[in-house]
């Protein structure tokens, strides 16, 4: 590998620190190391690049554009290199799978019923991180995603069906009681635009609003349901608990999309058996709330 562009490793973490805490002082309590370590670290680093990473002004550093801007990244680095060796250090002592999921059914969906996998299957451990949309599984060290079938997968991968996505008009109980025969506040979210669109036409029903509001993710527009703002558009499996705590209501049920949650593999599932463990588990506990 060519890395003669590459500064020393140890500089680019005390940066880290220093940038984190915008102290010298406490990265060098963190790292166990004096302040003047921290500080040749940054001064090497700024040698390097020829430009100033932090501006230094009455005894107190702040990061320039420049600064921030290489922060963000190299921290972001550092953290996929970290999971990296904790995965090749997992690896080592039983079964491994690192797994990634649609970040609003992660919360509201898996990650409540993980622990009952972890139960049942006590020698496999699963490493969990979210995304959305399509995924380069080999170039992100992934055994497994969970995504929606809203885009083409490469044609080398496996494509396990989960079960299909069921959505349906949800709200908190008391604004139902209160406002079902009033003009209502509809919930979007800018991740799935088309939601109220698709549901209305699936469902042949109408509903009269008084206004909208908008929020950057789905997570966001439900959690708002929870509170008591307004009708939201939830997906079956990510309301369910809700429903169940009776923190949400679904007044007219749930309409079947053309839409299913898959799971997307470089090996055949049913040839790898921390796979096929997980894939099963996960087609049985969609397929009960379905």
């Amino acid at each position: 590998m060519k890395n003669s562009k590459l500064p020393p490793m140890g500089p680019l973490i005390n940066f880290c620190k220093a940038a984190e805490h915008q102290s010298f002082t406490k990265a060098a309590q963190e790292l166990n190391l004096t302040h003047g370590a921290i500080s040749r670290s940054v001064q090497q680093l700024e040698q390097y690049f020829g430009l100033a990473l932090f501006q230094r002004r009455n005894r107190r550093i702040y990061l320039t554009d420049k600064g921030r801007f290489f922060a963000q990244r190299v921290d972001s680095l550092l953290a996929e290199l970290a999971l990296t060796c904790e995965q090749m250090a997992v690896q080592n002592n039983g079964l491994h799978l690192a797994v990634s999921c649609e970040p609003s059914l992660a919360m509201r969906w898996l990650m409540p019923r993980l622990g009952h996998f972890n139960e049942e299957f006590t020698d496999i451990d699963v490493h969990l991180s979210t995304a959305g949309g399509p995924v380069d599984l080999a170039a992100q060290n992934l055994h497994l995603a969970i995504r929606r079938s809203d885009f083409q997968s490469p044609a080398d991968y496996w494509v396990t069906p989960l079960g299909r996505e069921r959505i349906g008009l949800v709200c908190h109980p008391s604004y139902w009681a209160d406002k079902r025969h009033q003009s209502m506040t509809l919930l979007h979210t800018r991740t799935r635009p088309s939601a109220w669109s698709d549901w209305l036409s699936l469902s042949a029903q109408s509903i009269e609003s008084a206004k909208e509001q908008y929020f950057d993710h789905f997570y966001f527009s439900l959690q708002a349901a929870v509170a008591g703002l307004g009708l939201a558009i939830g997906p079956q499996h990510l309301v369910a608990d809700d429903i169940s705590n009776g923190h949400l209501l679904a007044p007219f049920g749930f309409v079947e999309t053309t839409t299913e949650y898959i799971a997307l593999s470089l090996k055949n599932p049913q040839r790898d058996t921390a796979l096929n463990d997980f894939v099963s588990w996960l087609k049985i506990e969609m397929g009960e709330k379905s």
